[in-house]
């Protein structure tokens, strides 16, 4: 069984029932999954957008790495993320897997708010990997 911890976001007018509606279905797809609340910050980077909405989850699968990374890339795509979004600063839905396995894949997402305020919340700490 493998175990992920997944960064999800939103920027959208709608972003918070989007994070909590793909939180949702990543706990249909995982064998076991917990998820931090839904929680507001700031864009990062250098191109103007609107706050997020992100939560932290941790899911147990047995799906390989490649397999759930195109998965997660397919329910982006589903739910109407376009390349040109990322131009834009548009984020529909954004899933990110962080750590697979104990092994970090993302370190520098690890570190941001995004990330660490729903891992503190978890009780995860990024010391663990």
């Amino acid at each position: 069984m493998n175990k992920v911890i997944v960064g999800i976001g939103s920027n959208t007018v709608d972003a918070k029932a989007r994070v909590e509606e793909c939180c949702k279905f990543l706990s249909e797809i995982a064998t076991e999954s917990r998820f931090s609340s839904v929680y507001e910050t700031e864009a990062v980077g250098t191109l103007p957008q609107p706050n997020y909405h992100n939560c932290v989850g941790v899911l147990c699968t047995s799906q390989p790495f490649e397999e759930l990374k195109q998965k997660f890339k397919d329910m982006e795509r589903e739910a109407g993320r376009l390349p040109e979004h990322k131009r834009e600063g548009k984020v529909i839905i954004d899933i990110d897997i962080v750590v697979w396995n104990n092994e970090i894949i993302r370190p520098t997402d690890l570190a941001r708010s995004y990330m660490t305020i729903g891992m503190e919340e978890l009780g995860i700490s990024a010391e663990q990997f």
